[in-house]
């Protein structure tokens, strides 16, 4: 059975919130310190943020931190590979590559 995702792409929930806080996007753009037209390009979806915008957008609308990074990596690996037939493949791999080196982490960590 697979697994919907019913979650909003970042820009959107970036534009939401903006809205909640009631400021406007040279607000929001003068804070994270990039151009308006780039928070715009964002909130469209025209573009993602980098990981240190999203982390000050983050911060700036009171998100986990954690929680955005994730959906970030997971937006921006969608973008680059979600047209490929073989990305669920290889995103399955990567992630018992991935599982594998930070349980190896976690054991060396225990002397």
């Amino acid at each position: 059975m697979t697994k919907k995702n019913n979650k909003e792409p970042l820009g959107v929930l970036f534009r939401n919130k903006r809205e909640e806080k009631g400021l406007l996007v040279r607000q929001v753009a003068a804070v994270i310190e990039v151009d308006q037209a780039i928070i715009s390009r964002i909130e469209n979806g025209d573009r993602l943020p980098t990981r240190e915008q999203a982390i000050k957008l983050a911060g700036l609308y009171g998100l986990k931190q954690d929680t955005v990074l994730a959906d970030w990596l997971a937006e921006k690996m969608v973008k680059d590979y979600g047209d490929d037939p073989l990305a669920p493949d290889a995103l399955m791999e990567a992630h018992n590559r991935i599982s594998l080196r930070l349980s190896e982490k976690r054991g060396k960590g225990k002397s």
